[in-house]
């Protein structure tokens, strides 16, 4: 995990390892910065019903052949919201448009935040040319196929909670 700082970002002084309010943290002891490692924030986007959610097949990594909500990582400067309505259009070819905020969901041990964000299809077609899947298509959130990471369970039951109030009132 440290090793992604060969030196300092400030300095270029030599990075070494301390240990900062209980934590190991890179440091540089040539201008005293404390690198510090935040997580990485993923933007995703919930499209449809719970009779009918958007899904994506992954392609790549430990997650291959699993399916997940379209969405990925948010670019240095880019809006939180656009990233995520620029990802469906990416893997999915569905454009949309962002609705709400379900929450942010992050799980022990993992260095990444999710956006999760409800969102209404407003053109576009479905595709899979997308070099990051594999397949794309629409699930009842009561027959989901395997899943890729530990927090969708916890997303998809939050938007199926809100969706669900909302209908009601």
């Amino acid at each position: 995990m440290f090793t992604d700082f060969e030196s300092c970002p400030g300095c270029r002084g030599a990075v070494t390892i301390r240990t900062v309010d209980g934590q190991w943290r890179p440091y540089c002891a040539r201008c005293q910065l404390i690198i510090q490692l935040g997580p990485k924030l993923v933007a995703t986007v919930l499209v449809g019903d719970p009779s009918s959610l958007l899904m994506v097949q992954r392609s790549y990594g430990e997650e291959k052949g699993r399916w997940a909500l379209p969405g990925g990582y948010v670019e240095q400067g880019e809006v939180v919201e656009e990233a995520a309505a620029r990802e469906a259009i990416e893997e999915t070819g569905i454009e949309v448009t962002i609705t709400g905020l379900v929450g942010l969901f992050s799980a022990p041990g993992r260095s990444i935040v999710v956006a999760a964000y409800g969102a209404t299809a407003v053109g576009g077609a479905l595709t899979t040319d997308s070099w990051e899947i594999d397949g794309a298509g629409y699930f009842s959130v009561d027959n989901l196929p395997p899943l890729a990471f530990p927090q969708d369970d916890r997303i998809i039951a939050k938007w199926v909670e809100m969706f669900e109030a909302q209908r009601k009132s």
